[in-house]
């Protein structure tokens, strides 16, 4: 009867969602790693100005170990090969070829080895003494041999004093080659986020037919992440008791390579029972990688995949408790066991369970509240409730993190909640932020030393640094360098170019750089005349505050100049210049006000306003005073 529920089957069906669950959760929270072996180039060597007393390779060797375990990957030292240590023995030999013969000689797991090279010399002319560091990687593939592209991180660092020797000079190296290797790592990171991962595994396929091994076959290559097989072998095996239907078997080896860890694979694979029209069993073994499918006949699906899951975690399979019948002294030999029905309260518990065990497994908020819409009293209310505030939580922490938006923010968000729903996120958002700071670290440097150039008349230096400061994006570098190229420092004049770094620093908001450009547009120097261009520029500093924009635009409205003559606007920005004490705007307002343009005429604020300008000294202003008070 469609009712009835044999204790057996629940038991199965029981087991089977545990251990859907609980491969689930394996599948979530302890998914393969990739193997990454860290070794310096086989060019490696230390600059000979640097202290020979700091062990180079083991700070950075450290420091991206820990940036990369952070990510998520396992990251090896180059012992782990049996591979030279570079620092006491020659490397000169260790080339692509014998790190991936070293790889395939240990028999060890390790998918990618991480070559690295250090670069170090003062800055070009020693006027502020400055280090420059490059840390240079490349990836290089241990299973197929394929080289990924090389990337490197450098920065500029002050050199230490003179009285820093020993110790010092050994920390002072150490410090500055950690922060290097932590933003190497960083790099890295987010290169290999972007590989797909590929896992190597051998699949057996056991006492099948030709036809059920295409129909295994064509469900193989299909799989979501199938990369690709290699067919290792059909060996025909003697009949092990199938049916006659299954005479001729046949035992099938693949080498099977896929972007899915074991456990995703694995519940690819418990599919098939569900896509085959022949039950099978299946094993996994975690040491070898190995994974074997047979066919069972007459097996109970339930059990099958219990026993499967089982095996795949190597876990023995859960077995139903053999309790004593102690009616079996006096019952008849052939009496029957009645079926029970079911009571309406073991419906509810059982319908509560099956929504229980659909909320887990879409592990969502709204899943969770479902149920408790549905169960508001049922028998795991309490681990429902636990589950929305996690995910409420969860989303109170992210919002305050992206508040926040810093690096230690996302790092934090990382450390409290390390499985949370955005955890990449907030990895893409350190990445981001790494970079910023990086690029920011960059041009405050090259600036600097641009900076110290120039005070010491040196202006060639100057503008070669300005130029990569101002190649690197720095505003206050590209306003500086069009100065430059418009005085001739350094450089013959050019206004062009000039004009063309004022343009990029204007747009960055440069307040300097669209007032200047501004009034190139207004004058035709340099460029050609464009007064709309002037105007626009005018604009966009005088909405941050430039008194001299202010003035020029507010002149540019009074006579029409590529504009629309407007006496209330100029009125507008006059009086913005002049509270700033701009003389010529105070003079220009005070007219308006004399001939009531753009505001009431008011003759008393007009001869204030030119007494404010004739006390800065505006000749033009004592004039217009002169003639109102007579």
């Amino acid at each position: 009867m469609s009712n009835l529920l044999n204790k057996s089957t629940i038991h199965s069906l029981i087991g089977y969602v545990f251990g859907l669950m609980y491969l689930c959760g394996q599948t979530s929270f302890a998914a393969e790693r990739w193997k990454i072996v860290v070794l310096p180039d086989k060019n490696y060597h230390t600059p000979t100005e640097l202290p020979r007393t700091a062990n180079i390779h083991s700070t950075i060797s450290q420091e991206l170990t820990t940036a990369l375990g952070n990510a998520d990957f396992d990251v090896l030292n180059l012992h782990y090969l049996d591979l030279p240590n570079c620092m006491l023995e020659d490397c000169s030999t260790l080339t692509d070829r014998a790190i991936r013969q070293g790889a395939k000689r240990s028999g060890k797991e390790v998918n990618l080895a991480l070559l690295y090279q250090l670069n170090a010399f003062k800055q070009r002319q020693a006027i502020t003494q400055k280090w420059y560091f490059s840390l240079s990687g490349r990836l290089l593939d241990l299973q197929s041999g394929a080289q990924q592209d090389a990337f490197a991180v450098d920065n500029w660092v002050m050199t230490p004093a003179k009285n820093c020797i020993a110790d010092c000079l050994s920390n002072w190296l150490q410090q500055n080659l950690g922060l290097l290797a932590q933003d190497l790592g960083a790099v890295l990171s987010e290169k290999l986020a972007a590989l797909p991962r590929r896992f190597d595994y051998q699949l057996n396929l056991n006492h099948f037919t030709s036809g059920q091994l295409q129909q295994i076959d064509d469900y193989l290559k299909n799989l979501q992440g199938y990369v690709a097989d290699v067919l290792l072998g059909d060996i025909p095996s003697e009949n092990q008791g199938l049916n006659q239907e299954a005479a001729l078997n046949i035992n099938r080896s693949y080498q099977y390579t896929s972007e899915l860890s074991a456990s995703e694979l694995g519940t690819q694979l418990a599919n098939l029972d569900n896509h085959s029209t022949f039950a099978l069993q299946f094993e996994y073994n975690n040491l070898q990688r190995q994974f074997t499918i047979s066919p069972k006949e007459h097996s109970d699906s339930w059990d099958t995949l219990n026993e499967f899951f089982s095996g795949l975690f190597n876990q023995p399979p859960q077995q139903e408790p053999q309790l004593p019948d102690t009616d079996s002294a006096i019952a008849e030999p052939d009496a029957l066991e009645e079926p029970q029905l079911e009571t309406d309260e073991e419906k509810q518990a059982r319908l509560d369970q099956q929504m229980w065990v659909q909320a887990k497994g879409v592990n969502t908020l709204e899943s969770y509240q479902q149920y408790l819409n549905l169960w508001p009293q049922g028998q795991h209310f309490m681990e429902a409730q636990a589950a929305i505030k996690g995910f409420q939580d969860d989303e109170n922490s992210w919002q305050q993190t992206l508040t926040i938006n810093t690096v230690q923010g996302f790092q934090q968000y990382l450390v409290v909640k390390p499985n949370g729903k955005y955890r990449n996120q907030a990895k893409q958002q350190l990445t981001l932020l790494r970079q910023q700071q990086q690029l920011l670290l960059k041009q405050q440097e090259n600036r600097a030393l641009a900076d110290d150039y120039y005070q010491h008349k040196n202006y060639p230096e100057a503008l070669h640094y300005y130029e990569q400061a101002s190649n690197l994006g720095d505003a206050s570098s590209q306003y500086l360098l069009g100065k430059m190229y418009e005085n001739a420092r350094g450089t013959q004049k050019n206004l062009r170019q000039a004009a063309n770094w004022y343009a990029l620093a204007g747009e960055q908001g440069h307040i300097k750089a669209q007032a200047t450009l501004g009034l190139m547009y207004s004058t035709g120097k340099g460029i050609s005349q464009d007064y709309s261009q002037a105007a626009f520029w005018y604009k966009k500093a005088a909405e941050q505050g430039h008194k001299e924009a202010q003035r020029n635009l507010a002149y540019q409205y009074t006579y029409g100049q590529g504009i629309v003559k407007n006496y209330q606007q100029a009125a507008f920005w006059y009086d913005k210049a002049a509270i700033q004490g701009d003389a010529d705007a105070q003079n220009s307002l005070g007219k308006l006000y004399e001939r009531g343009l753009g505001v009431n005429k008011n003759l008393t604020k007009a001869k204030s306003l030119y007494q404010q300008a004739a006390d800065q000294g505006n000749q033009i202003a004592r004039i217009n005073l002169q003639m109102l008070n007579h």
